[in-house]
């Protein structure tokens, strides 16, 4: 496997007891960082199954003692408290970087440490959407369920696209999260467009152009130098027109063994292009959503197919792209009852796992960390395997 190395028995053991870095980008002003709830949550998990955890920037890192600045969740004190702490050897990463210079700073700082210091992380990262795509389309049984995609060329290649899918494009960047600077444009009959979509702060956008060369203009100057993927308009709206989408949530359990932790539904409101949660969507029951739209019988014939695509794409994704410890994967569903994958998140939120019960919900939290255990207590002479992780 490309980018393995064998860690020694000693690496693991300068953690023990057993100890888990929680990976997060510090903030000014409590909580100290994004996804706290989450990270206390974990905190909480960790200390019943003997592992201590602490969450730390990696900008943080001294090198000259080998530590940095741990947040640490003291549950009498109801509060984060700062203290120096020996850089973990293993990490789990729930950072979220809110601008691109903060982005920057987080792969810079990373990157520094990792030339450094030899880290397992927990979970890998996958490559751009594009990358995932291309290798998914090589799988016969998977390519089917893969809407067409392009990456976006500039102008030209947006008008061809226009003109071969229907006077419609969906464009999301390629290395977008949360639903964040998607943009939906339709030509209408009457020669105007409408463009919707999100910003990046994940607030809904909405614009009408006179013509078609003023809208590709504009869309170009959003775009910039970002890379963004170009997609048909799926029609995956409830018959009461709610944007809604299905998210399966595959880890790793203690056995290092891939299972679904669980499956819910996403909706959004009538005037977002998109059902994910950080846009304001509501999360529901993937069985009781699915019966409603397609009727008990299809339904569960559909929830019945996505649970197997998941752990077919899971297991793909590992393969090409190293060791991961969770994934998850959201599909679309027109009202035709067609079956889509959208695509691959590696670093998931588990918010919409309350709706698929209190089991699939306890477990979103506690598998990471099981998991993490077989990690940190591997017997001596067994292989821990590193991947390039930017």
């Amino acid at each position: 496997m490309p980018g393995t190395f064998q860690v020694s028995d000693a690496v693991l053991a300068r953690t023990s007891p057993a100890e888990l870095g929680v990976l997060v980008c510090e903030r000014q002003g409590r909580p100290p960082f994004a996804e706290s709830c989450y990270v206390k949550r974990l905190s909480v998990i960790g200390k019943k199954l003997g592992i201590r955890l602490f969450a730390f920037a990696p900008w943080t890192w001294n090198p000259r003692d080998d530590s940095v600045k741990g947040w640490i969740w003291h549950e009498k004190l109801r509060d984060w408290k700062p203290a120096r702490r020996k850089l973990p050897s293993v990490v789990y990463d729930r950072a979220w970087p809110e601008s691109e210079e903060e982005k920057l700073r987080y792969r810079r700082a990373l990157k520094t440490v990792q030339a450094a210091k030899r880290l397992v992380f927990l979970n890998g990262m996958l490559p751009h959407k594009g990358k995932v795509y291309e290798m998914l389309a090589r799988d016969r049984a998977l390519s089917a369920y893969l809407p067409p995609t392009a990456i976006y060329e500039g102008v030209p290649s947006l008008a061809s696209w226009l003109r071969k899918h229907n006077r419609s494009a969906f464009l999301k960047p390629v290395a977008g999260s949360q639903g964040k600077r998607v943009l939906a444009l339709t030509l209408r009959q009457d020669g105007t467009v409408s463009l919707t979509g999100r910003d990046d702060r994940n607030r809904p956008i909405a614009r009408f152009c006179a013509d078609e060369a003023d809208a590709l203009r504009r869309v170009d100057r959003w775009i910039g130098g970002r890379l963004y993927l170009m997609q048909p308009m799926l029609d995956l709206r409830s018959s009461s027109g709610e944007p809604y989408d299905v998210r399966a949530l595959m880890q790793k359990n203690r056995r290092g063994r891939w299972s679904l932790t669980g499956v819910a539904a996403r909706i959004g409101s009538p005037s977002s292009v998109t059902a994910n949660l950080h846009g304001g969507g509501t999360a529901a029951s993937a069985a009781a959503a699915l019966a409603a739209q397609f009727g008990e019988r299809r339904g569960s014939e559909l929830l019945e197919e996505i649970v197997g695509l998941s752990s077919s794409i899971a297991s793909r994704l590992e393969q090409t792209f190293g060791r991961f410890a969770e994934i998850g994967l959201d599909f679309g569903i027109e009202r035709s009852g067609k079956l889509w994958f959208l695509e691959a998140n590696s670093k998931p939120g588990r918010a919409a796992m309350g709706s698929a019960g209190e089991e699939a919900a306890a477990a979103a939290a506690e598998q990471p960390l099981s998991y993490a255990k077989s990690i940190l207590l591997r017997p001596p002479g067994r292989v821990i395997h590193e991947f390039d992780h930017l």
